[in-house]
């Protein structure tokens, strides 16, 4: 996988849970609906005759309430137990369990909220209305508790019941199947709040749009990935969507593209933090942008935003190496070696006094490198080795190292060439050598 799209996938996203108040204006709403004339009463199809609310209970729940809000929870338990032991129709039955939900919710003792609205479900005869949002409630209780199998069975009834879901139970449901890995389902429901969201000439919940992110993410489908995050970094403009979305891109293949996004990061200011520069000096790279790369690097080494390390160094001397400025070159890449050791470092380092005809520093590199033994293909530094002995003139030891090269497959074409052009100068001396 790309070296920095792992920064999608670093931990869950969470997303505010934002769980609606369990119960409290309940009891006021249904006492203000029991007022109401019979004829108000009809036009509501969803409440039953039974949703009646006696002034005398409504009076102790109203108190069992402003106890909690005062957070005198025992007393406020203690209230409604009372009110227990007193004759009540169903609904009353029903609004004190959902009151002990809102005492229990004030007091995060969400298990305890949990049941206290499975007993108000359980209860006969409650009016449609109050049985919605007990439903929407015990969903978002057990998504706190992240009792996801819990939640989602409430949720579903709730969406059952519901003509015109809005965007946030639509996110809701989609947040409940990424967490149970069922991205598949999870989709549909976050494209469903996004479009509802759309259609209102709203723009999207930015933690909408993260959690559409993770589920194209987890589906690995980066075409659709790559949009989410153009949405993402164009409404919410930060510089973790940039790079993401730069990410993205290289993942697709699409390099002009990862180029031209952190190119306008970067000129927002946006990339800040030392992988993200390298990062982009890596990209300008890939294009044969070498100058800006390593002023990149330069400018960033300055301010003490990027280390001067050996890894660092090394790119910087790549960068300046490609761009022909091979006096920088040499000073990067020599500060590189000197810390890294490695042998990588000393064959660039061969390379630059090479391609300078500095042929001295350039054979004590190269054996530098071979001697490391760590090279991924060692035949290169055997063929570099081969062509500086041969122009300082040493043509027995530069026949003798194309010959090491020739035990190598892929340099073998090349050894051969040079140990007979080698041949072929040893009897051209030879020759007038005798002949003078």
């Amino acid at each position: 996988m790309n070296k920095y799209l792992t920064l999608l996938g670093a931990g869950v996203l969470a997303f505010a849970l934002s769980a609606a108040v369990p119960g409290g204006s309940a009891p006021v709403q249904a006492a203000d609906e029991s007022a109401k004339s019979g004829e108000e009463q009809k036009k509501k199809r969803r409440v039953k005759r039974s949703a009646t609310l006696r002034p005398k209970i409504f009076k102790k729940l109203d108190a069992a309430r402003a106890l909690a809000d005062e957070k005198k929870y025992s007393e406020a338990i203690d209230t409604l137990k009372a009110l227990e032991k007193r004759k009540r129709n169903s609904y009353e039955q029903a609004m004190t369990h959902n009151m002990y939900a809102y005492v229990y919710f004030n007091q995060e003792k969400y298990k305890s909220a949990a049941k206290a609205y499975e007993n108000v479900l359980a209860t006969k005869n409650i009016p449609e209305s109050l049985q919605q949002t007990t439903l929407y409630s015990l969903a978002k209780l057990y998504l706190i508790q992240e009792n996801y199998k819990a939640a989602l069975k409430p949720l579903n009834q709730w969406f059952g019941m519901v003509e015109k879901p809005g965007g946030e139970a639509y996110v809701l449901r989609a947040q409940v199947y990424f967490q149970l890995e069922q991205y598949k389902k999870s989709l549909p429901d976050v494209k469903k709040a996004i479009a509802l969201t759309k259609q209102q000439g709203k723009k999207p919940r930015e933690n909408w749009l993260m959690l559409e992110r993770a589920v194209y993410y987890q589906n690995k489908d980066f075409k659709n990935l790559a949009r989410c995050l153009q949405d993402l970094a164009t409404l919410y403009p930060k510089p973790q969507y940039w790079v993401q979305l730069a990410a993205v891109y290289s993942e697709l293949g699409q390099p002009k593209r990862e180029l031209a996004t952190l190119e306008t990061a970067f000129e927002q200011r946006m990339l800040t933090k030392e992988s993200e520069l390298v990062n982009f000096a890596q990209a300008l790279l890939g294009m044969e942008i070498p100058y800006k790369a390593a002023n990149i690097l330069e400018v960033g080494m300055e301010k003490g935003t990027i280390k001067k390390d050996a890894r660092n160094m090394s790119l910087l001397g790549d960068a300046w190496m490609i761009a022909k400025e091979y006096d920088k070159a040499i000073v990067a890449m020599t500060a590189a070696a000197e810390v890294s050791k490695k042998s990588s470092d000393y064959f660039k380092l061969a390379q630059i006094h090479t391609e300078r005809q500095e042929w001295s520093l350039a054979l004590k590199n190269v054996n530098l490198a071979l001697k490391g033994g760590d090279l991924k293909q060692p035949h290169t530094a055997l063929i570099l080795k081969g062509l500086v002995l041969f122009n300082l003139d040493d043509l027995s030891g530069s026949k003798a190292t194309f010959a090491k090269a020739k035990q190598y497959d892929r340099a073998v074409k090349t050894a051969n060439q040079w140990i007979n052009y080698i041949k072929s100068e040893e009897q051209r001396r030879e020759y007038m050598a005798s002949s003078s």
